[in-house]
């Protein structure tokens, strides 16, 4: 029976999608699950699918949307109507056209969010997952260790917020969380074969907390759903509490008019107000094809189509550049990458090139001598390769490493001053003084507050060291990774000087930190991996192996390690110490091209900014990083829409706004298109994903997104709360896409462009599931041409089609 519940527990798991701690932030689809219908038919969701009709009708009325942009969103999804025409009067008139005056007169019922709102039972169990799951409690939990169920069956039944009756009951309960799920389904009556359909319907209450203990399940082993559930089920049965009701769905298919009156209406237009029964039958047939509750995903498609036909029309005018560049600057495929990478190339002699933030070098990561390590690659990847820092000069860097774990146990000592339970008062009494001024520093002078802090806690002295990449990797290992790298690269030359440029954010009292940082690095930033992508791709050996392979690196070309800080927009060369002299010209000058063009992108950024301005100072805005108030340090990845794989040369001189994630891919560096399934399998899934994250989260704010910042509490390094209970929020805070009542970011599915051959790209989608799923269900697109010669053709699950469509021809 236990290994039968077990598994009826992880088919009804299926479609929860884990929630990462945000220690590590991982951007996910939060309807992952259903990615294996199609977009249009997840009615059941009771969330918000598209914007309601007012906001489209505004995107109407200020250009933002056309009645072209409407046709070619009819004719994409509604295929029976995209050639056809009618005779109304004395005119032949396109089904599309028909379509798009039906579609700009009639009304239909705006989908609202669903409410943020918990029973009982669903605040009290959040309570104890809380006190569960937190690392540093005040109060650490008792019974800990046997689990979460366990944990709970001990001290439940001192309980007051229970009844006596049903604690005396629990003294009784089975010990182990199995025989509890069993015992407690036998008393709600359910039988086993119904159980998955009960486990299902349970899940879907603390979406929140549930996809978090999916997560604990698979990283670390302390809880799982079948223990949620167990205690879930028992206290149904206890309190003989009623089943939920999940939310209804506010999706908008409220149909208020019959195709009959609207056919009416749209003939009597045609016809100046005298149509007969044969017109209105006529444009009655076509109406039927698009009946009130699809035109709100054909207004959201149109509102992605235009966006879409901008880019494309950018990329047909691109000029490629013949200089043979003296630097180029490799960049993570963020959107954050494309203004810095448009500014730097506004210098001659720099090239830069777009690729995942990780460099393809998954590790797990510890600084010299640290206790604790991160796992710096992308969620799709698991840690398979320690590496560590060797310090260059061993007795200055253990010198050093004592002197950062005096610091450390400093500042523990205050934290267990300042919330442990007595000692606060003391605390306050002693150094209220001294934090006062600190605190009124952090207020008014954010930066040397900043500064002094580093300086007095976090200490300024960086320790010399190296990467340790040839103990973690054999020689065959980091061949393997310098040569996927530059297929994947596409490079076809080298520079003399080439730069890693991995990425970070830094912003203060931001529980989201980490969602600012690389999410190729696993929510964190990507230095290490930079650094380690730097030492393989130097190794003479490395590059031995290489040549064999058709791949020649220049003995004159150095690469270098780089972190690009994405609030201040400058990159920091790291590793310096391992420069030679040779180099240090070209270094110097790509330093001064890098802060010009930090302070272009910054200034440029500001316009976007909320509290901040056009032609304000750099230094000022910069400064927004070391305010502890400031609610906006940088905007993320808000406003992501597209993704472009292809050659530099369709993109360069083009401003894409910073809402592309750009890699880079040359046809001719990859015969057999393993890189571009390496390509579409990664890198464009979790552009995906974190594309979904943003449109859901803006759609879905108090559901899908975790709601405004200013009523959060932080469960230590877990996750955040709305109040003092409730479910963990899952998904964006408010403040990471809007700016109060004004979205910051367009919700639109991610527009995926690529410049590679049409067959190989459809070889590599036939190949695998989760791309079938995602283009053949429309919760992406795919538009793509075989060279600069070639047309633009859009995917579809029936094959390759031009982007332009005729909007005339045969009759229905």
């Amino acid at each position: 029976m236990s290994l039968i519940l077990r598994a009826h527990v992880a088919a009804a798991a299926h479609q929860v999608i884990p929630v990462w701690p945000l220690h590590s932030f991982i951007a996910v689809n939060p309807l992952a699950g259903h990615e294996s219908e199609h977009f249009d038919s997840v009615t059941d969701s009771p969330h918000r699918l598209t914007r309601d009709r007012a906001a489209y009708a505004a995107d109407l009325a200020r250009g933002r949307i056309t009645a072209e942009d409407l046709a070619a969103a009819l004719c994409e999804r509604i295929p029976e109507i995209a050639t056809a025409a009618i005779s109304v009067g004395t005119n032949e008139v396109a089904a599309t056209h028909i379509a798009v005056l039906d579609m700009t007169d009639a009304e239909w019922e705006s989908p609202t969010a669903a409410s943020h709102s918990l029973s009982w039972l669903d605040e009290y169990l959040s309570m104890w997952l809380a006190a569960f799951v937190n690392p540093h409690p005040i109060w650490p939990m008792p019974h800990k260790t046997e689990g979460f169920y366990g944990a709970w069956r001990q001290l439940a039944v001192r309980d007051p917020s229970l009844p006596r009756a049903a604690r005396r009951i629990l003294v009784g309960l089975p010990e182990q969380p199995d025989a509890g799920l069993a015992w407690a389904l036998a008393q709600l009556g359910a039988l086993p074969k119904s159980a998955k359909g009960l486990f299902r319907d349970e899940l879907a209450f603390l979406p929140g907390w549930v996809g978090h203990i999916k997560w604990r399940a698979e990283k670390i082993g302390d809880i799982d759903l079948v223990s949620y559930l167990a205690v879930r089920l028992v206290l149904r049965s206890l309190l003989r509490l009623p089943a939920q009701l999940v939310a209804p769905s506010g999706g908008g298919d409220g149909q208020t008019e019959t195709v009959r009156l609207r056919a009416e209406r749209i003939a009597a237009k045609l016809t100046s107000g005298q149509p007969n029964k044969t017109d209105i039958a006529a444009v009655a047939r076509i109406l039927a094809h698009h009946p009130v509750p699809e035109h709100r995903f054909t207004w959201q498609k149109a509102f992605e189509i235009h966006y879409r036909t901008s880019v494309l029309e950018s990329l047909n005018s691109t000029i490629e550049s013949d200089a043979q560049p003296s630097t180029q600057v490799v960049m993570c495929i963020d959107p954050r990458s494309e203004g810095m990478r448009r500014h730097l190339e506004a210098n001659e002699g720099i090239e830069t090139v777009g690729f995942a933030g990780f460099f393809g070098v998954p590790v797990r990561f510890a600084r010299f001598n640290a206790r604790g390590a991160i796992n710096s690659l992308p969620a799709l990847l698991s840690a398979r390769h320690s590496i560590t820092e060797l310090p260059t000069n061993d007795m200055l860097g253990q010198q050093q490493v004592a002197r950062g774990r005096g610091r450390a146990a400093f500042r523990q000592a205050l934290h267990v001053s300042d919330s442990s339970t007595v000692t606060p008062f003391a605390f306050a009494e002693t150094t209220g003084w001294l934090f006062g001024i600190s605190s009124a520093l952090r207020t008014f002078a954010p930066t040397a507050h900043a500064r002094l802090h580093r300086a007095l806690v976090a200490g300024t002295e960086p320790i010399s060291t190296t990467v340790t990449v040839d103990e973690a990797f054999t020689l065959e290992e980091r061949a393997r990774i310098a040569e996927t790298g530059i297929r994947m690269m596409g490079l076809t030359q080298f520079a003399p000087l080439v730069v890693l440029a991995g990425h970070s954010s830094e912003s203060m009292n931001n529980l989201y930190q980490s969602a600012l940082d690389c999410g190729a690095c696993g929510g964190n930033p990507g230095a290490a991996n930079a650094r380690a992508a730097a030492a393989i791709f130097n190794d003479l050996d490395v590059r031995d192996l290489l040549h064999e392979r058709g791949i020649d690196i220049p003995a004159g070309s150095l690469f270098v390690a780089a972190d690009h800080n994405t609030v201040s927009d400058v990159m920091s060369i790291l590793d310096s110490h391992l420069i030679p002299s040779t180099h240090h010209d070209l270094l110097r000058q790509f330093g001064e091209r890098q802060v010009a063009a930090a302070n272009h992108l910054v200034r440029e950024r500001a316009t976007d900014l909320p509290g901040a301005a056009a032609g304000q100072r750099s230094k000022k805005l910069r400064a927004r990083a070391h305010d502890w108030a400031e609610v906006y340090p940088e905007l993320g990845l808000a406003g992501n829409a597209a993704m472009i794989v292809g050659p530099r040369r369709i993109t360069r001189n083009v401003n894409l706004k910073r809402r592309v994630f750009l890699h880079s891919y040359e046809t001719a560096l990859d015969p057999d298109g393993t890189a571009l399934e390496s390509i579409m399998t990664a890198p464009l899934v979790v552009a995906q994903w974190i594309n979904h994250q943003y449109y859901f989260s803006a759609l879905n704010p108090a559901t899908l997104g975790a709601g405004t910042k200013t009523v959060h509490n932080a469960l230590d390094t877990i996750g955040v709360i709305s109040g003092h209970s409730g479910d963990l929020r899952q998904g964006l805070p408010w403040q990471s896409l809007a700016a109060g009542n004004d979205l910051l970011h367009e919700p639109m599915r991610l527009t995926v462009i690529a410049e590679a051959p049409l067959a190989r790209l459809g070889e590599v989608i036939s190949r695998n599931l989760v791309l079938r799923n995602l283009l053949d269900n429309d919760w992406i697109t795919l538009t793509a041409r075989t060279d600069s010669d070639s047309a633009w053709n859009r995917y579809t699950p029936y094959g390759w089609t031009p982007t332009s469509t005729a909007t005339k021809g045969q009759h229905l």
